[in-house]
């Protein structure tokens, strides 16, 4: 299993972040890498909802949370992809109160490759891609928090 971490100081509140996280079935309102999200379960949020997310340019993955402390963590598991290199992982969200207006959004991205001994190989470039993306969502993170907050 390999392992991306990126983190982001956001100028919001915590709760602001967490409204926008905790909207699970609507990612892709917010997260420029989803081209359409909805809902695959009754449950929209908390333990055991599931989502399913076409990403930009292409693929989809099948995710469930399996961790959720309101406010505080969200733990995702990808149990499926499709027309992606990865087979399965887990995305872990920590949210940490800096002050009033600043809060510390950590991910932790654990995951395995396809294709075997090739899969393996492409770690070290799908460890740099993804570590990119994870930027890049954690900046349509703070967007959509910052005017949720407003």
């Amino acid at each position: 299993m390999r392992t991306v971490t990126v983190k982001r100081q956001v100028p919001t509140s915590r709760t602001a972040v967490w409204n926008v996280l905790a909207d699970f079935p609507n990612i892709s309102d917010w997260n420029s890498g989803v081209k359409t999200s909805l809902s695959t379960s009754n449950s929209t949020e908390g333990l055991g909802a599931r989502r399913h997310c076409d990403l930009a340019p292409v693929g989809s993955l099948e995710e469930t949370i399996v961790g959720w402390t309101p406010e505080s963590q969200m733990v995702i598991t990808i149990d499926s992809t499709s027309k992606l290199p990865i087979k399965n992982g887990e995305v872990t969200f920590d949210l940490v109160t800096e002050s009033d207006n600043q809060t510390t959004v950590a991910v932790e991205y654990k995951y395995t490759t396809k294709f075997g001994p090739i899969g393996r190989l492409m770690g070290p470039m799908l460890d740099k891609q993804l570590s990119t993306g994870f930027q890049g969502f954690l900046s349509d993170l703070e967007a959509a928090a910052i005017s949720h907050s407003v």
